[in-house]
């Protein structure tokens, strides 16, 4: 509930090329890790795909957001995970010829790529770090990270191609 809140408390704010965020919340042997960034700059673009080979292009891209790593010495296992996708953020059925030219609202000029993991670890003792190789390809994000640990909280900032987390 924590983490929806931290993430969600900034929803509200403006839309900014070049700037992601990113939550670790460690509770007992769960890790959740959440990330969000803007789809343009992921994507190159937030206009919906115009083509099936469109589609697939864009789908790659977006599997490059892929599983943070954490620790290796905390032997954490993947349990769940929430990915953005080319059907979630383009659905077919919302064909661009089938709304009311008169609804602009219909189409989201700004869309985000919103992704969240659940890990379970053996060890969350010696989970010191997390890795999100993913940013070394996108590098030209910001990335605003919010850490709620055992030991309290804290915020930091990754510049551009830092893809580490601390934990300590």
């Amino acid at each position: 509930m924590l983490l929806s809140f931290s993430l969600s408390a900034t929803a509200a704010e403006v839309h900014q090329h070049g700037l992601a965020e990113a939550a670790v919340v460690v509770e007992g042997e769960q890790v959740t890790i959440r990330f969000r960034a803007p789809l343009m700059d992921i994507l190159g673009t937030e206009q919906p795909p115009a083509d099936a080979p469109a589609r697939a292009r864009y789908g790659k891209r977006l599997a490059q957001v892929a599983a943070p790593q954490p620790s290796p010495a905390a032997q954490c296992e993947p349990v769940s995970a929430s990915i953005s996708s080319v059907d979630t953020l383009f659905p077919e059925q919302q064909a661009h010829d089938s709304h009311d030219h008169h609804d602009h609202d219909a189409h989201s000029h700004h869309q985000d790529v919103e992704n969240e993991w659940l890990f379970s670890c053996a060890f969350p003792e010696k989970l010191n770090a997390v890795e999100l190789p993913f940013l070394g390809i996108f590098s030209s994000l910001t990335t605003e990270v919010v850490l709620l640990l055992p030991a309290g909280q804290n915020a930091l900032r990754l510049a551009p191609d830092e893809t580490r987390i601390p934990l300590e």
